[in-house]
């Protein structure tokens, strides 16, 4: 697979990666000089909130305790909701409504042409809205929603960017290049506002978290839950704290999470540099922080985000939710001590300070994987083949193709034209033909 090329650095424009971001983590603080949902609560020495309780005795184990098997294999930002302020432009609205039209055409041919290149990015042009957008752009990078130029109290757009593209360029390349193509639909845009930034830890350990008890967890939230899930060997896959809240945690295991369920197996690639192998069992400790919980922390822009960022996940591990080992001569649970593994998660960032792994390999364009094309891709084949007793590749291949043209030709159409046709329509849904010109777009 070709080379994604590197996109020039943001930090001219005020965007800063993560990993330089990381640098500065010991001048920055939640929220800077902002009053924020943790002002008026005072701290106790090791960085946990006291609230009314006055000030609490340390509860944090000594750092000789931090498991030894405790291993680090990637940590930053995993998903990132941006929502743009201003007005869609009425030219830009007529060209969306245009390709929307095309895309909703029962016509397949015509369909395939409803794409929208817009610099490197073969967009698709989606044949419906969702909710009060009602155009969507969607490519490997960026999933947009665009409002319409007479709603004036909604936000220009709304934009996922791709677990996949953040761990290729990084959250600061990937922002300054969605604002230069947000920019060129409407007037006046404004600075991108985070709706939604999950913030994650990637680790191996041995620790059964199956085996913890429910009053383990010292949290402000009220919602807890175990998860099981009996598809597979072991069927345990994490606990959920906070759930549909603004703020809410999940403790999961990712490797299963991969096979079952996001097939995001770029990962894998990501964490051999620090020792991940086949078969390792990988757990993730995520956190999903919505726009409520970020406005009240102080954090509006992705480059507040980055800057904060290791004082947003010390307040998430210390303050918010906390692993602890009980104790049953003390009923008020959060002087108990916390666990030697929660003390790794919480302490990640003064332990690795160097820059975290990227992927060498990116595509803007949406590929299903070459493995499940040339496997799957054969099904129709073998199944003519075993259906009239051939057994030779050759033979079954070119019987196959005579017995294609007759049943197309009675039909009304060449084989060849349908072919190209059907190319049109997956290419449309992989960004990778611009039908509207005949080109190839290739890679970016």
């Amino acid at each position: 697979m070709p080379n994604q090329n590197p996109m020039p650095s943001a930090s001219a424009d005020g965007i800063t990666s993560h990993n330089k971001a990381r640098k500065h983590h010991g001048r920055a603080s939640l929220g800077g000089d902002r009053t924020d949902a943790r002002s008026c609560a005072r701290r106790t020495g090791d960085g946990r909130r006291g609230d009314t309780e006055g000030t609490l005795p340390s509860n944090r184990v000594p750092s000789n305790s931090i498991p030894e098997k405790f291993t680090v294999l990637l940590f930053g930002v995993d998903s990132l909701y941006l929502s743009f302020p201003g007005n869609l432009s009425v030219e830009m609205e007529e060209k969306l409504e245009h390709l929307k039209l095309l895309a909703q055409s029962e016509s397949e041919k015509v369909q395939s042409q409803a794409q929208l290149k817009i610099g490197e990015h073969l967009f698709e042009v989606s044949d419906h809205g969702a909710k009060r957008f009602p155009y969507i752009l969607a490519d490997n990078c960026f999933f947009i929603k665009f409002s319409s130029s007479r709603a004036k109290s909604l936000p220009l757009a709304t934009v996922q960017i791709s677990s996949e593209y953040l761990h290729a360029v990084g959250e600061g390349v990937a922002t300054a290049n969605l604002c230069s193509i947000i920019g060129q639909f409407g007037g006046n845009v404004g600075v991108p506002i985070i709706s939604r930034a999950d913030v994650f830890l990637d680790f191996i350990c041995p620790v059964d978290f199956d085996g913890l008890d429910q009053e383990c967890w010292v949290t402000r939230a009220n919602l807890l839950a175990k998860y099981y899930d009996r598809r597979i060997p072991y069927p345990f896959t994490g606990w959920v704290v906070g759930q549909g809240g603004d703020l809410s945690s999940r403790l999961y295991e990712k490797t299963v999470e991969i096979e079952y369920k996001s097939r995001k197996f770029f990962f894998h690639e990501l964490w051999q540099p620090r020792g991940w192998k086949v078969g390792d069992k990988v757990w993730r400790q995520e956190f999903q922080l919505r726009r409520e919980t970020l406005k009240q922390l102080g954090m509006h822009t992705v480059p507040e985000l980055l800057q904060s960022f290791d004082a947003l996940w010390r307040y998430l591990t210390q303050d918010w939710l906390r692993l602890a080992i009980p104790n049953q001569n003390d009923a008020t649970r959060t002087r108990w001590p916390t666990h030697p593994v929660w003390q790794s998660i919480s302490e990640v960032f003064d332990q690795f300070t160097e820059d975290q792994p990227r992927l060498k390999r990116f595509r803007p364009q949406r590929i299903p994987r070459e493995e499940w094309m040339l496997i799957n891709g054969l099904g129709g084949l073998t199944s003519f083949m075993a259906s009239r007793g051939i057994e030779g590749f050759d033979e079954g291949l070119s019987e196959y193709v005579r017995r294609a043209s007759v049943f197309h030709h009675v039909h009304g159409r060449d084989l060849k034209d349908y072919v190209s046709h059907k190319v049109k329509v997956k290419a449309r849904k992989y960004n990778t033909l611009n039908n509207t010109t005949g080109g190839n777009h290739g890679d970016a």
